[in-house]
């Protein structure tokens, strides 16, 4: 079940681009803690495929942590596919995992990612925090 405080960022992260497809909001460790299409007002429930991908990217995200020393943070992540644009962005406790429009440009791909990086605090906090109480 997700929480409201998981609920909240979700929103937050939708209302930044009309172009945001698709949302999974996932923990240090991998698991899902949200997967929500952007025209669906309820979370789904992720299939099996989806979920080994978002486990995935939780590890892909501690090797990059690995290199942070020598190379420096991440900030974010973006693909480039044949059928879709992916971004992964790097929050304290959370991997912010989305798909986007193929017609959302370069550059407003690096306004997204520094429009989430600047959602409201207290947003973020309760969102960290509710990984640890629920």
């Amino acid at each position: 079940m997700v929480n409201d405080e998981i609920r909240a960022l979700s929103s937050e992260v939708f209302k930044i681009h009309p172009q945001i497809v698709h949302l999974g909001l996932i923990d240090l460790e991998g698991h899902v803690l949200l997967d929500q299409s952007a025209g669906s007002s309820e979370p789904n429930q992720p299939d099996k495929d989806r979920m080994m991908f978002y486990y995935q990217v939780g590890l892909r995200r501690s090797r990059r942590e690995h290199f942070d020393g020598v190379y420096g943070n991440t900030t974010y992540i973006h693909i480039m596919r044949e059928k879709m644009q992916q971004l992964m962005i790097y929050l304290p406790m959370i991997t912010i995992y989305m798909t986007l429009d193929h017609g959302v440009n370069t550059d407003e791909i690096a306004k997204i990612s520094q429009q989430i990086h600047n959602i409201d605090n207290e947003i973020l906090d309760k969102a960290s925090k509710s990984l640890f109480y629920h």
